[in-house]
């Protein structure tokens, strides 16, 4: 073909070379319920696939309680009068923010305290499930709270 003054010309629609896509990185999967910050709670008697819905946000979320700036003692009275009216209302799940504590010496007091109330407080037997709420709802900041209506048997 040389002597009969042939040429080729790339055809524009094909690529020639091959490149590897190196952006944007593969998804990074971080598991927020395996990190130290996390926490969560159940009932006994409360299967783990109620645990699994919570902890994905899967359930509506009807009221909500920020005790972000509170002292404990205003944050306590807060959250009993919320988790009575909650109650009352038959709200089945609710959010509380507490923070993530990031300010308090050592460790977090309102979201230890939270934690404590939830499971030894007056309306623990309300207390269906509670884990840690997903990055849009405030992340390790926030806690989704399953209630019933009724007290649990404990």
């Amino acid at each position: 073909l040389k002597e009969k003054n042939f040429y080729w010309k790339l055809n524009p629609r094909q690529v020639v070379w091959n490149t590897e896509k190196l952006w944007p990185p593969e998804k990074i999967e971080v598991k927020i319920w395996l990190t130290s910050e996390y926490m969560e709670g159940r009932a006994k008697g409360v299967s783990r696939k109620i645990i699994k819905d919570l902890r994905e946000g899967r359930f509506s979320i009807k009221n909500t309680l920020n005790l972000r700036g509170m002292r404990v003692e205003e944050a306590q009275q807060a959250f009993e009068d919320f988790i009575k009216n909650s109650i009352q209302k038959g709200d089945r799940c609710v959010l509380i923010i507490h923070g993530r504590g990031l300010s308090s010496k050592g460790e977090p007091i309102l979201k230890n305290k939270v934690r404590e109330w939830l499971e030894k407080g007056p309306y623990r037997k309300y207390v269906i499930a509670y884990a840690s709420a997903r990055p849009c709802d405030g992340g390790a900041g926030a806690t989704y709270v399953l209630l019933s209506t009724k007290p649990l048997k404990r």
